[in-house]
């Protein structure tokens, strides 16, 4: 994995240009020198309640170790970020197997896979700092990473709970917000108006895909592998930083979908366009090179019907038509 990103960012030295100055002439550049950086994210949902349930637990597991073992063989950057439920789950029945080199999940994702590791809460019960503890009790330092919020309409944003320190519900323990990414509506409907490719600091609730305010937020796009398509498919400018989500929730995982998530890499492993990189790595990327520049590029595509939004999809994976099934707010 190391030898990949430093492969990655010496490509990316050698061919992009620095960052844009309206103030001086520009010189033309081929679009196809534009890079996409590509981050691929799996949730644990608190819904399923693997606390309860060791065999639940155990199952899972064996899908999710099988799934980050496939992305580090294909050499791909991954962001895990769990509920309170698997990681609590994790504190009871994890005690490490072969498969993990006798370290609990969480401890060989990161350590022996070099994978980043993030929150995600919805703070029903358990709230970010809770969720950020329960990973440091698996002898994991927490990123720094919001992963996923409720950003829009404005009267529910957490957008402006998210710019402090929070105190954790359940334990004592205190967790700083310093990267968003996920931002959702309640529901996952009708939110392509929050799909965006770059990085940016939303300016309020009211405004989030206006930059000016003060944590970044990175874009997902339309999070699957037609959003990537589409984004490839534009004449993109080299000087800007462009970003793609692609979501698998923990919940679908199964043999038939990691195979297929595996085939879809390999798909695009020869397009040099593409840099397959963690949501921390990817902000250190904007701050050395694009020097901090904000760029915001809103899906221009069909409205579609699948409910999925930077923060995951729903249920099996495809909300099918909205009359048929809407999707649930727990994506």
């Amino acid at each position: 994995m190391k030898k990949l990103l430093a492969s990655t960012l010496l490509i990316f030295l050698t061919s992009c240009g620095a960052p844009s100055d309206s103030s001086k002439t520009t010189t033309t550049i081929n679009p196809s020198s534009a890079k996409v950086y590509v981050v691929i994210v799996t949730h644990s949902e608190e819904e399923e309640k693997y606390n309860e349930n060791e065999k639940l637990f155990s199952s899972s597991r064996e899908l999710l170790v099988n799934f980050a073992q496939i992305l580090y063989d294909e050499e791909v950057a991954w962001n895990y970020q769990s509920d309170w439920t698997f990681l609590l789950a994790a504190t009871q029945f994890d005690k490490g197997d072969e498969s993990t080199n006798g370290k609990n999940f969480l401890q060989y994702f990161k350590e022996d896979l070099g994978f980043e590791i993030d929150p995600h809460a919805h703070e029903t019960q358990y709230n970010y700092a809770d969720v950020a503890y329960l990973i440091s009790e698996l002898g994991v330092e927490p990123s720094g990473v919001v992963g996923g919020f409720v950003a829009s309409p404005a009267n529910e944003s957490k957008l402006d709970y998210l710019q402090n320190k929070i105190q954790g519900n359940i334990y004592d323990y205190s967790w700083t917000p310093e990267i968003l990414w996920g931002a959702a509506v309640g529901g996952h409907q009708n939110e392509s108006e929050l799909w965006v490719s770059g990085i940016w600091r939303p300016k309020s609730a009211e405004s989030y895909t206006e930059d000016g305010g003060n944590l970044p937020a990175v874009g997902g796009y339309y999070t699957d592998w037609e959003g990537l398509d589409l984004l490839l498919s534009k004449d993109l400018d080299p000087n800007k930083i462009y970003t793609q989500g692609i979501f698998m929730g923990q919940r679908n995982l199964s043999e038939a979908s990691i195979s297929e998530f595996r085939s879809q890499i390999e798909k695009y492993k020869s397009d040099e366009r593409i840099v397959w990189v963690g949501l921390s790595e990817l902000i250190a990327i904007w701050e050395a090179e694009y020097g901090s520049e904000s760029n915001i590029l809103k899906y221009d595509g069909e409205e579609t019907s699948k409910g999925k939004g930077e923060a995951g999809t729903c249920g099996d994976g495809i909300c099918k038509k909205i009359e048929e099934k809407v999707c649930p707010t727990d994506c």
